[in-house]
């Protein structure tokens, strides 16, 4: 690496940073968002998120106060402290995880604003980087963010991320411009914003990866860290383009986001890491694009040009070197006639840039994921996943302006960087525990059915833990669960499948509702066949739901069906409910002995629930004398939507409903003995 290339590294990792803490800061503020949408509805989480991640527009004032380079090194100095405070307190809660969130955002628009002077290629592979780390670090922690987790790792990455964050400003921030760079300059990071929705949606999730394409997260971060590692190849090899291939990189962007989108299995895995690769090219590009009318050389920025060279600093110090003063010529003795050369444009350098920078930012990332997100509970007029569309064409325009950066010197080393990274996933692999031993003999098995709340607790707190501590002492052969978080921003964009089947050694089947990254799981110790998962009719909606069911062989050498569904939870949908049930028992098509338990989202005495009752079926919690028992809210228990039907070829026996706040619902737990 040459020297300017090892002089400029820091400021590539300072971008690192800045993007690392930004989208683990946007993760944890999804929960805090749905705290207050369970409380006071979607309108008023709206109008939150609205409000909140305007506050990055504050960066305007900050460096008008400070400058552009002391703005930096508030900002970031304050992100700092905010992580560790998040760390530190039981339970990151509303206005840590909101605070953080914002901050996060205006000292990455800072940082890149300052990387982004150097050149489009070392922002873009700054980003590319942060990504990576990122999804290192999740795959080590199995997903579950180490905000949300106590104990001894989970705080030493902290204090090495913070540290070394905190020096790597030392180390850069006196080379800072410290004033503002134009309005055109500085607003074209807006798109940061939807490039964060997409990250934290598709592009950057594990989870996502994980339940789009079948393969276990560990694999899927694998998949993730090359892409990232081809990310930063392209850049590093990407040439001069002419417009026609620029419209083909931005058209790439869109179609392979859409195409993660609407397909599944290995489709979806090649459209990531395709979308991957697209969208740190149309970052590259950024730092360039809008016109900025003061260069016609794509590799360098503007306000480099003017503030780094040696002849601007010349310029701004009032006198020029030996060097740098052009030569004399004498004077031609023949006049011709030439035009007068016109002098380039210069943007006045103003604050209002970063204004626009920060609130595109911040309003850039709620107006795509806030929508996908509430569109399960306040269906869109269309299809919500045209919004990670939308924010793939928005990171796009920007292509149609400019031309590709031309290669960087020494950035293709930087691949080496996710490359290295891969061991951590690989790592995971190899450490995956056996399979646990079954507990039940003969022909009883344990059984528990549970709405998880995609295992985000009372407290508004990312929690798998409790979850799995509170399976574990069930000593259950058998757990069914719904509401399984598998990237959603509202749970923390955590794989709770694969997160509780590593913590239980239990493998799973998992069937998808909403948009497949939501929906029902099986996990058992003893082996499963036979297994059937697909959709249920939508009716009036407003979330498409699916079951789960397969048949359990026990170690007697007979054999229980298991079958598991979550229900629409408007209360007046009883029509959309019924039919539902009609399909879900279609799919038991009588089959005996069985189970069939889950959230049903109906009350004793329903209509709904005759319907399983003139199938045949029995409750465990009303046979076994506990009906008076409520399962739902867990804060105060009200309602009782949660059930366990079997046939009369079975017995239940043990029943209990275990009192835990890990999630809006109790457990149900019965022993099932066939007859």
């Amino acid at each position: 690496m040459n020297s300017e290339a090892g002089r400029r590294a820091p400021l590539v990792a300072l971008q690192a940073g800045a993007t690392l803490f930004a989208v683990e800061a946007l993760r944890a503020s999804g929960p805090a968002l749905d705290h207050v949408a369970g409380a006071g509805g979607v309108p008023a989480a709206a109008v939150t998120a609205l409000v909140v991640y305007a506050v990055p527009v504050l960066v305007a004032p900050l460096v008008t106060w400070l400058d552009a380079r002391r703005g930096i090194a508030a900002a970031v100095l304050l992100l700092v402290v905010l992580r560790l405070l998040e760390q530190a307190v039981p339970t990151p809660g509303f206005a840590t995880a909101l605070s953080t969130a914002v901050v996060a955002l205006g000292a990455l628009v800072l940082v890149s604003d300052q990387v982004g002077r150097v050149g489009g290629a070392r922002f873009a592979v700054g980003v590319a980087l942060g990504g990576a780390t990122d999804i290192a670090v999740r795959a080590a922690f199995g997903t579950w963010d180490p905000v949300w987790r106590p104990g001894l790792l989970p705080w030493l990455w902290t204090i090495v991320a913070c540290a070394g964050l905190a020096l790597l400003l030392a180390r850069t921030w006196r080379g800072f411009d410290p004033a503002p760079a134009p309005t055109r300059v500085t607003a074209r990071y807006a798109v940061l914003g939807p490039y964060l929705g997409l990250y934290v949606l598709v592009l950057g999730s594990p989870a996502y990866v994980a339940s789009q394409s079948g393969l276990g997260a560990p694999w899927a971060a694998v998949v993730l860290l090359l892409g990232a590692v081809l990310s930063i190849e392209a850049v590093a090899r990407a040439s001069r383009l002419d417009v026609r291939y620029r419209w083909v990189v931005a058209g790439v962007a869109v179609v392979a986001v859409g195409v993660a989108l609407f397909t599944s299995g290995v489709p979806a895995l090649v459209a990531v890491l395709v979308g991957q690769v697209a969208a740190v090219l149309l970052l590259s590009h950024v730092p360039r694009s809008f016109g900025d009318g003061l260069s016609t050389d794509p590799d360098c920025s503007i306000v480099s040009l003017s503030n780094s060279s040696t002849i601007g600093q010349s310029i701004r110090r009032g006198k020029m070197s030996a060097t740098s003063r052009p030569r004399a010529t004498p004077h031609p003795t023949r006049t011709t006639n030439h035009p007068t050369p016109t002098k380039p444009r210069t943007p006045t350098p103003t604050p209002l840039g970063y204004a626009l920078a920060g609130l595109g930012t911040g309003l850039g990332f709620v107006a795509i994921v806030l929508p996908y997100q509430a569109n399960y509970d306040l269906p869109l007029p269309v299809d919500n996943r045209l919004l990670p569309i939308l924010a793939a064409l928005l990171l796009a325009l920007p292509a149609l302006h400019t031309a590709l950066p031309v290669a960087a010197d020494g950035l293709r080393r930087l691949a080496g960087v996710p490359a290295v990274l891969l061991v951590v996933p690989v790592l995971v692999l190899v450490t995956t525990p056996a399979p646990a031993r079954p507990v039940s003999r003969g022909d009883t098995v344990r059984l528990v059915t549970w709405n998880l709340h995609y295992a985000v607790n009372a407290g508004a707190a990312v929690d798998p833990a409790t979850i799995a501590r509170v399976l574990g002492a069930q000593h259950a052969d058998v757990i069914l669960l719904q509401e399984v978080n598998r990237g959603w921003p509202i749970g923390g964009g955590t794989d709770v499948a694969e997160w509780l089947s590593r913590a239980l050694a239990m493998p799973y089947v998992w069937s998808p509702a909403a948009d497949g990254q939501f929906g029902n799981v099986i996990l058992s110790t003893l082996p499963l066949s036979d297994v059937d998962t697909g959709r249920l009719p939508y009716g009036a909606g407003p979330q498409r739901r699916s079951y789960a069911a397969a048949t359990v062989e026990l170690r007697s050498g007979r054999s229980l069906r298991v079958m598991t569904a979550h229900l629409q939870n408007e209360t007046d949908n009883h029509a959309t409910r019924t039919r539902e049930i009609d399909a879900l028992l279609a799919r038991w098509h009588r089959r005996s002995p069985a189970v069939i338990a889950g959230d049903f989202n109906s009350m004793p005495g329903w209509p709904e629930i005759s319907r399983f009752t003139a199938a045949g079926l029995v409750s465990a919690q009303d046979t076994t004398g506990h009906a008076g028992m409520l399962s739902s809210p867990t804060d105060r228990p009200k309602y009782r939507p949660d059930w366990i039907f079997g046939t009369d070829d079975v017995s239940f026996g043990d029943f209990a409903m275990p009192r835990t706040t890990a999630s809006d619902h109790y457990p149900l737990v019965t022993s099932v003995s066939l007859g």
